[in-house]
């Protein structure tokens, strides 16, 4: 027999604030089983259903066929099947196997607030606040994830993931790998990287533009490479083109052979940021292959973001674009470009002097509680992975 989980009152576990998206239909059906869940743990303290030995099959064949469908990126067929093993039995995998849905799809924001219900319901179950823990670390909550992490680590200190995310988040770029990568507690996106060569790997952050053909390159990049792919944290992956033109000795514009979705509302702000000034930066970490990964955001004062960035786009909490971070070795003070630069740059793509932002802007409220997590949800989309082959 299989056994649910009981629903214990820890954190939010209101569905409510989960984000409206357009499958609303998908919401609705699990705030309904959660609501259904929540009664039974009020009527019994428990909230426990068993499964027949063939209910038991049904439902692992249908986890078995979500995770095939969401590592093909077939998102659709992915919802569809996590959710039917969802009302089957609601557990830690159905959960985790939504939110990861959610992420690949670009949801942040649902993800993390199914990733807050993880850590609220399923406290007795190792490996509950796992993937929580690893969505705010991304969303720029590191010191609230390390906390997390300390609490849940006190009650499980012998979890073998917990203790090699408490590895991660103790270094200065942290990074999924090995048993991170397992489902259903997968802390990465699926990709395509079955056409990359095996010498490939990560070597930075790349924006791309509104038109989603083009992307700014640091161009420091560039020289490091005989081939390159641009890969979003949804795992859409886009091979750059011939005919790189530079911007500056620092930047440069370069085609892609496929287009990649642009972030729906993404601006340019109108001046460079001010010294002391709060910004973000979101990037992908360096690593010796070419996996998918999602992005990671960095919050702070300008000069605090920059001595921390290896490199990508700088966003103010309005969630402008607002610079770009050139990391080490650029050879230029603070070793970044702000707005301005990024104009011309615009400008040169468009062959016109006044450029136009990267799409419909729609200014995020900096006030707002959700304001982190839609620079960051947009950025899924802005911030690419520069993945490389060295030259020979």
């Amino acid at each position: 027999m299989l056994l649910s989980f009981p629903l214990q009152p820890a954190f939010s576990t209101d569905t409510s604030e989960i984000p409206t998206v357009d499958d609303g239909a998908s919401t609705h059906r699990l705030r309904l089983f959660m609501e259904r869940q929540r009664s039974l743990a009020t009527s019994n303290g428990r909230g426990v259903t068993e499964l027949t030995p063939e209910r038991q099959q049904e439902r692992s064949e249908l986890l078995r066929a979500g995770e095939e469908a969401l590592g093909r990126r077939d998102v659709a067929a992915a919802l569809e099947a996590f959710e039917r093993a969802t009302y089957m039995l609601h557990g830690i995998d159905t959960d985790a196997s939504l939110a990861r849905t959610y992420m690949q799809s670009g949801q942040y924001q649902r993800a993390l607030a199914l990733g807050s219900h993880m850590a609220g319901v399923h406290t007795d179950v190792e490996g509950g606040s796992v993937l929580y823990i690893w969505l705010l670390h991304l969303g720029g909550q590191s010191a609230t994830a390390k906390r997390l992490l300390q609490l849940t680590h006190e009650r499980w200190p012998e979890h073998a993931l917990l203790d090699l995310v408490k590895q991660q988040l103790g270094q200065s770029d942290p990074l999924a790998t090995g048993p991170l990568l397992k489902p259903p507690i997968r802390l990465a996106p699926y990709g395509d990287s079955a056409h990359l060569p095996a010498s490939a790997r990560v070597v930075g952050t790349a924006t791309l533009l509104r038109n989603g053909t083009t992307v700014l390159v640091p161009a420091a990049l560039l020289s490091r490479t005989s081939q390159m792919w641009l890969r979003n944290g949804l795992g859409q992956l886009a091979q750059a083109q011939p005919g790189w033109r530079p911007v500056g000795p620092h930047l440069a514009l370069v085609p892609l052979a496929t287009a990649l979705p642009v972030a729906e509302y993404q601006g340019v702000a109108p001046d460079d940021p001010l010294p002391g000034s709060r910004a973000l930066t979101v990037e992908y970490v360096p690593s010796s292959d070419a996996h998918p990964a999602w992005p990671v955001m960095r919050v702070g004062t300008l000069g605090e973001v920059l001595a921390m960035t290896g490199g990508g786009p700088l966003f103010d909490t309005n969630g402008r674009l607002t610079g770009i971070a050139l990391g080490e070795g650029a050879g230029r003070p603070h070793h970044w470009l702000g707005a301005s630069q990024l104009q011309s740059a615009l400008a040169a793509l468009d062959g016109t002097s006044q450029p136009q932002p990267f799409g419909p802007v729609t200014d995020i409220d900096p006030r707002g509680r959700d304001a982190l997590a839609q620079v960051y949800e947009r950025s899924l989309r802005t911030s690419l992975q520069v993945i490389a082959v060295a030259p020979p």
